[in-house]
């Protein structure tokens, strides 16, 4: 079933495209460390060198080797981004899944919280809650991005599960006496596991772009090593300014690439799996 329905996605000839992007910056977080056995943090008194065989691109003002932190700091956002996702998406499920189903009073406050996170400006409340933090580990940046990316997802299956649960088949569940757990589990939730994919994406990228905007204002993580953060230490010592390029090119190279090649994944999979665009 599942070859049955990715099958149309490589036929599109974006989607390869974007998939490729995306497992190549994946398999770089992944495999590079191992392979680039250098560390990101160590100091050095070769400062501000630029690419060179020892270095393939270069150093910053500590020394440290730029490869070294560029591939760790892969690892890094992808882990937010994928963690975020996680949280946004297992929230949305929930609250819209258990409206849709309860209906009645249940769904009218949960609709009203949805309300209220949603028009919240989140990015504001991120900043203010990640201030107020000495001590920012990567998953607490990532639990900061997923508590308010799952609002749009909440209403969106929301809506389709009450569509779906006028169908005949979901009447037959009921009256054989399915609980509201074996009812989303069996017969809802399935029909919206592409929308929900297309979903966890978006989410993946909104945790990647968040925590570097996070960053890039000193709110991010403050141990290890991020996309975010090199930027952060690229403007603070005002690399584009001293023409330190390797320094600042690499990194938003990497989120530029990543975040679009999110977008196409996406929008991709809207395009081969949604009826209306299909007929257009």
């Amino acid at each position: 079933m599942f070859a049955t329905m990715i099958r149309p996605l490589f036929k599109n000839k974006k989607f390869i495209v974007g998939i490729s992007i995306f497992l190549f910056f994946l398999m770089l977080g992944i495999l590079g460390p191992v392979l680039y056995r250098v560390s990101p943090t160590k100091m050095t008194w070769d400062y501000e060198q630029p690419p060179s065989a020892k270095y393939p691109l270069g150093t910053d003002t500590y020394g440290r080797d730029v490869l070294a932190q560029l591939l760790h700091g892969i690892r890094s956002s992808l882990y937010i981004g994928f963690l975020a996702a996680i949280i946004s998406l297992s929230i949305g499920t929930v609250v819209g899944s258990l409206a849709a189903v309860k209906r009645g009073i249940v769904d009218d406050t949960l609709m009203a919280i949805t309300n209220i996170v949603l028009t919240t400006p989140s990015i504001l409340i991120a900043i203010l809650i990640a201030s107020y933090l000495r001590i920012r580990s990567m998953e607490v940046v990532a639990v900061i991005l997923g508590l308010f990316q799952w609002p749009w997802f909440a209403r969106a299956i929301r809506a389709q599960l009450m569509s779906v649960m006028s169908r005949e088949y979901v009447y037959l569940s009921i009256m054989a006496g399915y609980s509201d757990m074996r009812l989303v589990i069996e017969d809802l939730l399935p029909t919206i596991a592409t929308y929900a994919f297309m979903s966890f994406v978006l989410f993946i990228n909104g945790g990647i772009m968040g925590e570097a905007g996070l960053s890039l204002i000193g709110l991010g993580p403050t141990r290890g090593i991020s996309l975010g953060l090199m930027l952060q230490w690229a403007v603070l010592m005002e690399a584009v300014r001293r023409g330190l390029w390797w320094w600042f090119v690499p990194p938003g190279v990497a989120i530029v690439a990543l975040t679009a090649s999110l977008m196409v994944i996406s929008t991709t999979m809207d395009e081969v799996f949604n009826p209306r665009l299909r007929e257009e």
